[in-house]
């Protein structure tokens, strides 16, 4: 019984690795080259133009949203706080100054809701790919183990890649939670010009880094597209099959 049991698991194992390898190598052979066209297409999008800061610093402006200004018409209490931009021929208006909202950044979020996704997916090919090499190391042994070394090379090289773009995923998250303290400083102290200048170079900052993200993706699906390719004999036979039959 339990030898029909390891049998059986033997079988399962080898039919979801024979899956899992055919799903892998569709990844490299079609996948990869089309990803590769989309994200160069993408990168010339006008959407991602430099020539979009000017918009990104209007959008940021436009985020802070003022609350609507009161006219006092009849005479000004006594001792109501003066402010040189709320007087008007004798008269304040009041609120000029209160913030009563900060918006997300529209163009920001635009391009952010594109390349998240392109992210997203990449991880998860190079994710697959690391495993379908592992998969194909095989068990140690004295000698013949330049193939092998280039398997390692390989995992090391996708899993570079991998930990770049989990890190590029998470800088995009951090950004919220930086722009969210600045918007707070912003609404606490509206007369402060530098708070929301503050708020406008990290809108910017932030456009630059999808920018450049959207360039680097296509460039890093080239270069593991180029050594998958050139290394592919060593990694799915690492070892000669003379060696082997030894």
């Amino acid at each position: 019984m339990e030898t029909m049991m390891a049998d059986y698991d033997k079988t399962t194992v080898s039919v979801l690795n024979k899956k899992f390898y055919e799903e892998v190598e569709d990844i490299i052979a079609n996948i990869f080259p089309r990803k590769m066209a989309e994200l160069d297409k993408l990168a010339k999008n006008e959407l991602f133009m430099l020539s979009r800061d000017a918009e990104v610093k209007k959008a940021s402006r436009a985020s802070i949203i003022f609350a609507q200004p009161l006219k006092s018409d009849g005479p000004p209490p006594a001792k109501r706080r003066k402010n040189s931009e709320s007087m008007e021929n004798g008269n304040e208006v009041e609120t000029s100054r209160t913030i009563i909202r900060v918006k997300q950044n529209t163009v920001v979020n635009e391009v952010t809701s594109i390349i998240h996704p392109e992210i997203r997916e990449a991880s998860e090919y190079f994710g697959k790919i690391k495993m379908w090499i592992q998969l194909q190391v095989p068990k140690i042994e004295d000698g013949n183990n330049f193939g092998v070394s280039i398997q390692e090379d390989t995992i090391s090289e996708v899993g570079g890649y991998f930990e770049y773009l989990r890190s590029a995923f998470d800088e995009c998250y951090r950004y919220h939670g930086t722009r969210g303290k600045i918007a707070s400083k912003v609404m606490k102290y509206p007369s402060l010009d530098d708070y929301a200048q503050y708020l406008c170079e990290v809108d910017c900052k932030q456009f630059q880094l999808i920018r450049i993200l959207t360039n680097e993706l296509k460039m890093i699906y080239s270069c593991v597209y180029d050594i998958l390719n050139k290394n592919s004999e060593k990694i799915k036979q690492p070892r000669s099959q003379t060696s082997i039959n030894l």
